[in-house]
């Protein structure tokens, strides 16, 4: 039997406090405001705890005692789309992988509901913030809950939409509102290649449910499934349209630059966004969609290739970085690109582990980087802070956890989750795959993450150690949190010290819950390595997390100074990695320039021109003149309207009055004799033209009758002019040949 629980509870309950914050939360007090949203993500995180410990806990017991598959908790509310052979229904998916997703979001996500009561103690759009805030939550639970692509498009439109509004929140700030504006389109180009990966997906399966589409995935890797797939799979293509969708979503190279500036935000949505939601999304795609990618090794080759040079590149990045929350976005991009070389070797489940535990310390880095802002009166560049450990002990305390945590120091949470995706890449092998190219991915991987001990360090003696740098005012102002800030942060710290054991490496020889977890049915095994070489890899990565921390603390402990003979040192580096490789600059000059000209060029010629001026403005032009004309002449004046009726008239007779000369002859039988008829019209045009016959070629009128008779010496040709002056003086001549001796005379 399958298990049961109302799954739709779970995202329903944000969406209701952002209803009610947004509709009426200018009227409440702003205690209730605040009530309502923490209290609709806490009873949504309550139930999400509810519905993972009992009905899909219990088949997922049940599938390790019978070596099968658990069976998830599916919970179908109505039919959404029904067209022909079209089927979508609003259906929730709960099994292991939404499981961690569910928890990770409704929980860290309520501790930032939590945290913003005091941040935000003074925003006057509280309710406004609150809103936004459970919208953003209620569509990520939708994109990680629903059980088919059209759902899951639906929240991940939705945490973009809401990444726009919350990033530019303070839209007053031009440079805030243009970090909005930013996150927003990039999005929009993933997000138009993902769209392209589920139409490709539904024309070659006709399923949009992951159940349908993973039911006929044997033929996605069959290259003849797609024509003209240049020797690719169409799971080839699939994912990579897809991926293309989770390289905007997830920050990767070349769509990573919105993600820096999402920082604009206030900080618990950066802690929001770069943590338990939006950022993660492209990671979940690829874990959910497995299927796919493991038919196409190419494609995970270049997801893990991307994922790789993202951490490094985005660690080098790091390391010149003044401003506090912009070296934190910085390291989230870089951990991204860990997850994305788990999920692209194959280790599904080491990369959605280091989500998970990315999650509580990432979150905590960010509102640990908010207490900080909070006592140094917003201020976020570290070369003026120094000195803080003391007088914010509690926050001190927590971003010493961060920092051991995110640099893979045991016994903490990164170190576990880190080092389970360096084993994976390490020993990498994929059908097709180059030899070396695991190796290559775990060399990336392992300077990166010397990079990430180096700079979060940096950041962390700057911060904390040395003499304050604060001007006096700034000083004498630093205080600690208040609890509402500082309790959040206790916690994510207590889960960033203790949730890396969930995934304990083999050679400890005790049991991992997270490769149990998901070993039932979720992901395909993947291989352990030999003791030894785990071991090695450990010490090794350890190593050199300690030698980028003694690194950091031997240039900074002191403060910036000690690192400013260096820095000088490296000259014109400095300065390219200090401006982030002018990556912005490039973007701008090859993209956003050139259409922003023919934004414009088009807007000048078809917006103005063609449909303002001539199409819209134009006939109001005519009309209006043709108006301005009749009044002139619509006065009551009755002699006035006989004269423009008799202009009217006249113009009538004159245009109506055909133009030219014509005739016909016609031989009287057996004679020389001809009749000859023109053709004046009738009434007042054949009564006031005057016709003149030329018979013989003198230029002499020979007669004046429309209908003349002229009689020949003798048979022959003979040309006939034909002169009609009509009544407006027009002259019109018609000159003709006519043969003469026949039954009838004709033109030769």
């Amino acid at each position: 039997m399958r298990p049961t629980f109302p799954l739709f509870w779970i995202p329903l309950l944000p969406l209701l406090g952002a209803a009610v914050n947004l509709t009426i939360g200018k009227r409440l007090s702003r205690r209730l405001v605040a009530f309502i949203a923490c209290g609709t993500v806490g009873v949504a995180s309550a139930l999400a705890f509810a519905a993972v410990a009992g009905p899909l806990y219990d088949s997922w017991k049940a599938a390790r005692l019978s070596g099968g598959e658990v069976v998830p908790v599916i919970n179908s509310v109505y039919t959404w789309i029904a067209s022909g052979s079209l089927n979508v229904a609003v259906s929730f998916l709960l099994d292991p992988l939404s499981a961690v997703m569910i928890l990770t979001v409704t929980f860290v996500g309520f501790l930032i509901h939590v945290y913003s009561i005091g941040y935000m103690a003074h925003e006057p759009r509280l309710s406004t913030y609150f809103g936004y805030l459970n919208l953003f939550t209620g569509s990520m639970l939708i994109l990680v809950l629903g059980d088919s692509l059209p759902l899951l498009f639906v929240g991940w439109e939705g945490v973009g939409a809401c990444s726009y509004l919350l990033i530019g929140f303070w839209f007053t700030n031009e440079k805030y509102a243009d970090a909005g504006r930013k996150a927003f389109v990039v999005n929009r180009i993933g997000d138009f290649g993902f769209l392209l990966g589920i139409f490709l997906l539904w024309s070659a399966t006709r399923h949009l449910d992951f159940a349908g589409i993973e039911a006929v995935g044997a033929r996605l890797g069959d290259p003849a499934a797609l024509q003209g797939g240049m020797g690719f799979p169409l799971a080839f293509w699939a994912g990579l349209l897809l991926f293309v969708g989770a390289a905007g979503k997830s920050a990767q190279i070349p769509l990573y630059v919105w993600l820096p500036d999402a920082m604009a935000g206030p900080t618990p949505v950066s802690a929001l966004i770069h943590a338990a939601t939006m950022v993660t999304a492209g990671v979940y795609m690829v874990a959910r969609l497995n299927f796919i990618y493991l038919a196409a090794p190419q494609i995970l080759m270049l997801v893990a290739g991307i994922g790789a040079l993202t951490a490094l590149f985005a660690a080098i990045i790091g390391f010149a970085q003044r401003d506090i929350k912009r070296v934190l976005a910085y390291s989230t991009v870089s951990q991204l690109g860990f997850m994305f070389v788990g999920v692209g070797v194959g280790a599904f489940g080491a990369g959605i582990f280091h989500l998970f535990t990315h999650a509580f310390f990432k979150a905590g880095l960010f509102l640990g980087a908010g207490s900080v802002m909070h006592a140094m009166s917003d201020r976020t560049d570290i070369f003026g802070m120094g000195g803080l450990r003391k007088k914010i002990p509690i926050t001190h305390a927590v971003f010493l956890v961060y920092c051991l945590a995110i640099a893979g120091i045991p016994p903490f949470a990164g170190f576990f989750s880190k080092d389970e995706i360096l084993l994976a890449a390490f020993t990498a092998h994929m059908p097709g795959w180059p030899e070396w190219y695991g190796k290559l991915l775990w060399g990336v991987l392992m300077l990166a993450a010397t990079g990430t001990a180096f700079y979060m360090w940096r950041l962390y003696f700057l911060v904390f150690h040395g003499e304050s740098r604060a001007d006096a005012e700034t000083q004498a102002h630093i205080h600690e949190s208040p609890a509402t800030m500082t309790g959040p942060l206790v916690v994510l710290a207590m889960g960033s010290t203790v949730l890396g054991f969930l995934g304990m490496p083999h050679v400890f020889h005790v049991p991992s819950f997270v490769a149990q977890w998901f070993g039932a049915g979720t992901f395909p095994e993947h291989p352990e390595a030999p003791d030894g070489l785990t071991w090695i890899l450990m010490l090794v990565a350890t190593g050199l997390a300690v030698a980028g921390i003694a690194v950091a603390a031997a240039l900074y402990r002191r403060g910036p100074e000690g690192a400013a003979g260096l820095v000088r040192s490296l000259g014109g580096i400095r300065e390219v990695v200090w401006n982030k490789f002018y990556v912005d600059e490039i973007y701008d000059a090859i993209i956003v320039r050139p259409f922003r000209w023919i934004a414009r060029a088009t807007f000048n010629v078809i917006d103005k021109f063609v449909i303002d001026t001539v199409l819209v403005n134009g006939p109001a032009v005519v009309v209006g003149a043709v108006g301005r004309l009749a009044r002139a002449w619509q006065n009551g004046d009755v002699q006035r309207y006989l004269l423009a009726m008799l202009i009217g008239l006249a113009a009538i007779l004159y245009f109506a009055t055909r133009g030219g000369a014509d005739f016909t002859a016609v031989t009287e039988s057996g004679t020389t004799t001809v009749r000859f008829a023109a053709d004046v019209g009738d009434g007042v045009e054949r009564r006031a033209s005057k016709v003149e016959w030329d018979f013989t070629g003198d230029d002499v009128a020979d007669s004046t009758d429309p209908e003349a008779t002229w009689t020949y010496a003798s048979p022959g040709e003979y040309t006939v002019l034909l002169r009609i002056t009509d009544v407006f003086g027009r002259v019109h001549e018609e000159r003709r040949p006519v043969r003469v001796g026949g039954e009838q005379a004709v033109q030769p």
